[in-house]
């Protein structure tokens, strides 16, 4: 670029944030792009952030779930407006659906589901943990504007989140979202992806990610964590463990179409045990988060993006929560050792053997890690979400299955078997 006086510029009125500004640091002129210069400003500032973003206070030492949201929900309503159901064609090509009717397109028009996948698309959404001083509490602070920490997006240029709004099913071999039909299980977590890419290269299964963003959704909303008591119980309904799954799984995807972007539930006939009638669920119900359907508490979901360690490899000691990026699987190479290229590793509660609990405590950190660090409490107090784990175990099922009830939720997660293993009660979802 040539030499040019900055005094006679031309003055515009506005300007992508990919665009750039000058300004002094420490005596030098240097160049920041409005999106970063955005980010610096709102870093670190509390009543910046009661302006431009809710939060909830992660008040994970007492065991009431009432933690409530702060700061400009204002924002919050217009993000959560912005969310919702779309067709999706393999090409990538959107298209929006009736927000309260996700059979017919928003301009009223027939829905032929056969021409792509029906997906939920919200946009970009930043995020920062902030701890107060005074009562030593994190707070999560979400935002559609950048405000330090971190952001979740995933496509177009990570602009948008794009989440499967139906539990994956079987096209032949191709991995679909569609309503009408019973969500495929029995397939191990490399047979999924390799389906879920014959829709293109860029699709895969939902991710540890989109765990997070969901139960920052649920979390942005109520201020509570229990989202079985906040939305609904989900298929499972809401006692402890009751053996139902035969019954669930005769379920179809698309129960909530009438319910569109809508953050709601419908509620459905109790299941009942197939050979003991005394043997059946209370209250149950199909849940929508905005237009993501039953994502706890029917079928079990298979999550890309992260696995565990395993004490039987002489290189890891069983402990470690490897979660790396890139639309892939690990090789096995990798779950002998650590993923390959850019990836971060956490620690699951230190254990010989299988064990399990309600979850009293996440990780949480700087990137709102939602393992659990400790267990104690029930599914009303503290997190209200259960886990199973052991040392061997490295695939990732998120969510629980109908059989486990209120032990379900968005914080619900298994690491006890082997990355190869397969259930029928094991789905996934794309993305």
């Amino acid at each position: 670029m040539a030499n040019q006086d900055l005094g006679t510029a031309t003055l515009v009125t506005s300007a992508l944030k990919s665009n750039c500004v000058f300004m002094e640091i420490n005596g030098s002129v240097r160049r920041i792009t409005l999106d970063n210069l955005m980010n610096v400003i709102n870093t670190g500032d509390e009543m910046l952030l009661r302006q431009v973003a809710w939060g909830v206070p992660l008040k994970q030492n007492q065991t009431s779930q009432a933690w409530g949201v702060i700061g400009n929900t204002g924002m919050r309503a217009e993000y959560e407006s912005m969310c919702g159901r779309y067709l999706v064609t393999p090409k990538g090509l959107a298209a929006k659906l009736s927000p309260t009717n996700s059979a017919i397109y928003a301009d009223g028009t027939t829905l032929d589901e056969s021409k792509g996948n029906v997906m939920f698309i919200g946009p970009r959404l930043y995020y920062v943990i902030k701890q107060d001083a005074a009562s030593g509490v994190d707070y999560l602070w979400l935002s559609q504007l950048p405000i330090g920490g971190h952001y979740i997006g995933d496509c177009h240029n990570d602009e948008y989140i794009c989440i499967a709004a139906y539990k994956g099913s079987m096209s032949g071999s191709t991995l679909v979202s569609r309503s009408g039909v019973t969500p495929t299980g029995a397939k191990t977590i490399e047979q999924f992806w390799t389906a879920a890419q014959v829709n293109g290269k860029d699709w895969g299964l939902t991710n540890y990610d989109h765990r997070r963003y969901m139960m920052m959704l649920g979390l942005g909303h109520y201020g509570n964590p229990n989202i079985q008591t906040q939305l609904g119980n989900g298929v499972g309904g809401e006692d402890g463990w009751k053996d139902v799954w035969s019954a669930a799984s005769k379920l179809l995807t698309g129960a909530t179409k009438s319910l569109g972007d809508a953050l709601a539930k419908i509620s459905i006939a109790n299941l009942v045990n197939t050979s003991d009638s005394t043997i059946h669920t209370t209250n149950s119900s199909r849940v929508n988060l905005f237009g993501i359907e039953d994502p706890y508490g029917w079928q079990y979901e298979m999550i890309q993006g992260v696995y565990c360690g395993n004490s039987e490899n002489s290189a890891q000691t069983g402990q470690e929560i490897f979660i790396y990026e890139g639309n892939r699987m690990p090789t096995a190479a990798e779950l002998s050792t650590h993923p390959n290229g850019k990836y971060r590793q956490l620690a699951r509660r230190a254990v010989t053997a299988n064990s399990e609990g309600y979850i009293s405590k996440m990780i949480i950190g700087e990137y709102f890690d939602i393992f659990g660090s400790a267990i104690g409490g029930g599914a009303t107090s503290y997190w209200g979400d259960y886990e199973y784990i052991n040392n061997t175990g490295q695939l990732v099922l998120w969510g629980g299955f109908a059989t486990y009830g209120s032990l379900c939720g968005l914080g619900f997660a298994n690491s006890r078997n082997a990355f190869s293993n397969a259930n029928a009660n094991y789905g996934s979802r794309q993305t």
